[in-house]
């Protein structure tokens, strides 16, 4: 059987008034040091839509991996919002703890590693490398703390 190539998808551009919420987040991310806007997009859109998006179309145990991957990094964001706005809890959100350091690569770059490992066919399927920022670094050490 022969395997089906990789197409492409693209989200269209799109624009925002720097007097509105969305449009400082944009100016934000395009002066963000290190990454590019679309790295930081790609990031947040993957952790805040993966697991909708694969439920029903992966394995169980490659859904579970995007479930671990998606909770562990908006666990370390609202860590890090909480951090920000010195709030202790917010009473809306299950509270949830993954075991991490700041040493630890994030999950989603362990499963990627682990899937390149195993079937080196799919190189590119999923290229994100997420590395931990210093407001994730900071997230841990709320973490650790209690």
């Amino acid at each position: 059987m022969r395997k089906q190539r990789n197409k492409n998808v693209e989200l269209p551009r799109f624009k925002r008034s720097t007097s509105n919420w969305e449009g400082k987040v944009i100016e934000y991310l395009l002066a963000y040091p290190g990454k590019t806007a679309v790295e930081l997009t790609g990031e947040a859109l993957t952790s805040y839509w993966l697991v909708e998006a694969l439920e029903g179309k992966v394995s169980d145990e490659e859904f579970q991996k995007a479930c671990r991957a998606a909770a562990e990094n908006l666990s370390k964001k609202l860590a890090s919002i909480q951090q920000m706005s010195n709030l202790n809890t917010i009473t809306s959100v299950p509270s949830f703890t993954p075991p991490v350091s700041p040493t630890t690569q994030p999950v989603v770059t362990q499963a990627l590693q682990n899937d390149e490992d195993e079937n080196e066919e799919d190189d590119d399927d999923w290229d994100m490398n997420l590395q931990p920022t210093a407001d994730m670094i900071a997230a841990n050490q709320i973490f650790k703390k209690e």
